[in-house]
């Protein structure tokens, strides 16, 4: 049984959003993702890391107030990062694709 992702379903973007503190962009879903769920910590999460591969499958899995951070080449492969994260208030887990320094849901791709 996979894991259900929350997922905005979208579908594409007007804007892209430049991450103020290093080369990551994302679309509106993810801004409203961030704003609507207040978690911008998220992208400083994402932009901390730095990624120099052209496509990642990340992943938050929210669980009882804790999270796993993970960032793959894609589903089925080993992880290139896996990250603990004692708390968080996040009540969904979600799934995004970075592309080429853009981050999208999967419904955006």
């Amino acid at each position: 049984m996979s894991k259900e992702y929350y997922d905005p379903g979208m579908y594409g973007t007007d804007n892209y959003w430049k991450y103020p503190y290093g080369k990551l962009i994302y679309v509106d879903s993810v801004r409203n993702f961030c704003q609507e769920k207040k978690a911008y910590w998220i992208l400083d999460l994402i932009a901390s890391y730095r990624f120099e591969i052209s496509f990642l499958v990340i992943t938050i899995d929210v669980e009882d107030g804790t999270a796993m951070f993970k960032a793959k080449e894609d589903d089925g492969m080993p992880d290139v990062v896996a990250q603990f994260i004692e708390y968080t208030d996040l009540d969904v887990s979600v799934k995004f694709f970075l592309e080429d320094g853009v981050l999208i849901f999967p419904s955006d791709h």
